[in-house]
């Protein structure tokens, strides 16, 4: 079987192999920071608050740069492909100003750079997701990412423990000193993987584009999609990191926890991978969202060591089913869902502007809970609960858009 995936890869188009890197690069570089930053903060201030703070501003800098720099872009017909320098740039940067963090203000800071460098690089890779990959290659393609992704869930959180164990433990210079300065120098790997990419100029987004979007049936249609996917991101960002923490108590017990179910999680990802096909990508999503939501809902009933354990098997065998059916229903829709003659970009930059909106409603519900539960682990059961009706309104949303570009083909 690996052999024959790895003749799949070095089988792809030259600039389709270059973004799968590109991707890795990014999704090594999240692992060994992403869980860690929400660890760091609540760390750092105590402050369950603070974290969902941070995040939306998180997802505000994502909106700037996506969203409005993208527009913008368009007008001033900016070679997209640049967006990854300049992505790795602020997403390093972060990590340096977030280390030297001891007021909320900073925090907010480095959280807002970050979130920048994410829209950005976000912006650049579906811009060339779309621009290069053939919808009969996207669910192999996809399937790499996703392994990727896993796989690097596995060496990310091991490398990052043993980062925070040697620089607090053994150098005593803090949990987080060395991971927060060695992880930038992924970054620099990048560098060699922007030749092979072609320019791509997008042509200026007009005001019949905004209109179309806002009142056409297909996109009204992929509103409650739209929502249920936002809404699980920035749940599973904040409450999966706190609840096992939670449980565990310490850093490093998170990162062995983490490390110990991606294994698995990359295994199962790459078997379906064989199996994904344009026909069972709703049967694939139906089946993984609805049971990875029932599990959230045991879980929020009853949060303790052998319950997180039970938890940590259904998320490895699920949440890359659920990850990969919700990237080929992206890029499938962003460029089946557009005004005639015109590409997939102004419906990328209107959905995430869509997708930003419901984030914010996530941030606003999560503080919700923590200001009517007092008890941390009513919150994080309340935040568990809202991943699984998230998880339930993608089924329906996909099921829902997927059903109308039939009944209403361009």
């Amino acid at each position: 079987m690996l052999k024959g995936i790895i003749a799949q890869f070095k089988a792809l188009r030259p600039p389709v192999r270059s973004l799968v890197q590109l991707f890795w690069i990014y999704t090594l570089t999240t692992s060994l920071t992403s869980v860690f930053i929400q660890l760091f903060l609540y760390q750092q201030f105590s402050s369950f608050f603070v974290n969902v703070a941070a995040t939306a501003i998180f997802d505000s800098g994502i909106f700037i740069t996506f969203c409005i720099f993208g527009f913008v872009a368009s007008h001033l017909r900016f070679n997209i492909k640049y967006g990854f320098f300049w992505s790795f740039i602020f997403m390093g940067v972060t990590l340096i100003v977030l280390l030297n963090s001891d007021t909320t203000l900073l925090a907010y800071i480095a959280m807002g750079i970050n979130g920048l460098g994410n829209g950005l690089f976000w912006l650049t890779i579906h811009t060339f997701e779309l621009s290069e990959t053939k919808d009969e290659e996207r669910d192999f393609y996809s399937s790499l990412l996703t392994t990727g992704t896993v796989m690097f869930s596995v060496l990310g959180p091991a490398i990052a423990t043993g980062l925070v164990y040697v620089s607090g433990t053994l150098l005593g210079w803090g949990d987080y000193t060395l991971l927060f300065l060695l992880t930038p120098l992924i970054y620099l790997l990048g560098f060699f993987c922007f030749g092979n990419l072609n320019e791509y100029r997008p042509m200026p987004i007009e005001w019949r584009d905004v209109t179309y979007f806002m009142t056409e049936r297909k996109n009204r249609a992929t509103q409650p999609y739209l929502a249920g996917t936002a809404l699980q991101e920035i749940f599973t960002t904040i409450i999966l990191p706190l609840v096992v923490l939670f449980v565990l108590g310490g850093v490093i017990q998170v990162g062995l926890y983490a490390t110990a179910f991606a294994l698995f999680g990359a295994v199962c990802v790459l078997i379906f991978s064989q199996y994904r096909t344009t026909k069972n990508r709703l049967l694939i999503l139906g089946f993984s969202t609805l049971a990875l939501a029932v599990a959230n809902v045991l879980f929020a009933l009853h949060i303790s060591l052998i319950t997180l354990m039970a938890y940590g098997v259904a998320g490895a065998i699920l949440w890359p089913m659920v990850r990969v059916s919700i990237h080929v229903t992206d890029l499938h829709t962003m460029e089946s869902i557009g005004r005639r003659g015109r590409d997939f970009y102004p419906t990328m930059i209107f959905r995430d502007a869509s997708m930003w909106l419901w984030r914010m409603t996530g941030a606003g519900l999560l503080l919700g809970a923590a200001v009517l539960f007092l008890q941390q682990k009513e919150v994080l059961s309340v935040g568990l609960v809202l991943y699984a009706i998230s998880l339930v309104i993608v089924f329906l949303g996909a099921r829902l858009l997927l059903k109308a570009m039939e009944r209403w083909p361009q």
